[in-house]
């Protein structure tokens, strides 16, 4: 079943570089070889954006890019795999945000290095026609919020409340400041939190958010905050999910074969909230988010590439 999807976020463009090459520095320095190279839309909003898309939904997504080559490339890629991209603000004479993985020693995400967008992380504003665009909706989700503290406005929090207002669900992933940030985190969300249905964030956020020393410790700082329903991605170690009557560890599955783990928790987020808007309950819906996030994995970058959840549930 597929429903319509409405996601606001930075986009940009992740260069994944793949070889085998050697560590010894005098020996790396004077190094030349083939590499696997791969280009992909990604940043907050681009890889589950195309990760709901593979599970059947209609996406709406609202962002910044500029008028640069990469921006070009966005688009294309986006508009290709069938995502409404009518609300992208091109910015003019400003340049998209590039990360490039560097995965020459047998590392899954790391080196990586990067260029910081000129562009806003979304537009500033959101007009009558975005919001009808964003709210006309099953689900709202937005993603990078830490990521550029231009986005931390009224404009965002009038946009939530008025999607609360019209019974939308609302889900959230902060993911993590690109600047310099001390812990606790919390007080950048605060006026958010009323609007929040669904909080997805990863072990480390999770900590910095709450400034405490446990995931369990963080799982229930951030439900007496008054985040109703919570995921906490752990990797390799599966999810820590709770709400007001269940806290509870969901296991990772082993995948058939491993490539990288770019992107995992955007897919992870795409099949956890697919599922709970099928109303399956908080732990299926993790375990149906783990599948999502073993099948990106298993591919270059943050893509999966089904078309429907059920098979592999």
């Amino acid at each position: 079943m597929g429903f319509k999807i409405g996601v606001l976020g930075p986009l940009n463009i992740d260069i994944i570089i793949k070889a085998k090459a050697p560590t010894d520095i005098n020996e790396l320095n004077a190094w030349s070889g083939p590499s696997d190279i791969h280009v992909l839309a990604a940043g907050a909003a681009g890889y589950i954006s195309q990760n709901f898309q593979q599970l059947g939904n209609e996406v709406h997504i609202v962002s910044s890019i500029g008028d640069d080559s990469f921006g070009k490339m966005i688009l294309d890629i986006l508009k290709n795999s069938g995502i409404n991209t009518k609300y992208i603000l091109v910015e003019q004479g400003k340049e998209c945000a590039l990360a490039i993985f560097i995965l020459l020693f047998g590392n899954d995400k790391r080196p990586l290095t990067f260029r910081l967008p000129t562009h806003s992380g979304w537009p500033q504003k959101f007009g009558k026609k975005v919001e009808k665009f964003l709210l006309n909706t099953d689900l709202l989700h937005s993603a990078g919020y830490f990521h550029f503290p231009n986005l931390w406005n009224e404009n965002f929090t009038a946009l939530l409340k008025k999607a609360k207002s019209q019974d939308l669900k609302i889900s959230l992933d902060p993911q993590f400041p690109l600047s310099m940030l001390e812990p606790p985190w919390i007080n950048i969300l605060k006026p958010l939190i009323p609007y929040i249905d669904i909080l997805l964030v990863d072990q480390y956020e999770a900590l910095n958010i709450t400034a405490e020393d446990s995931i369990e410790k963080a799982a229930k700082t951030l439900s007496e905050e008054g985040f109703n329903m919570i995921a906490i991605k752990l990797g390799d170690k599966g999810v820590l999910v709770k709400n007001a009557s269940i806290m509870k560890y969901v296991p990772a599955t082993q995948p058939k074969r491993f490539v990288d783990t770019i992107g995992a928790g955007d897919a992870f987020d795409a099949g956890f909230l697919h599922a709970l808007l099928e109303g399956r309950d908080l732990v299926k819906s993790a375990e149906i988010g783990i599948s999502t996030a073993t099948n990106s994995i298993q591919n270059v970058g943050g893509i999966i590439n089904f078309s429907t959840v059920e098979k592999f549930i």
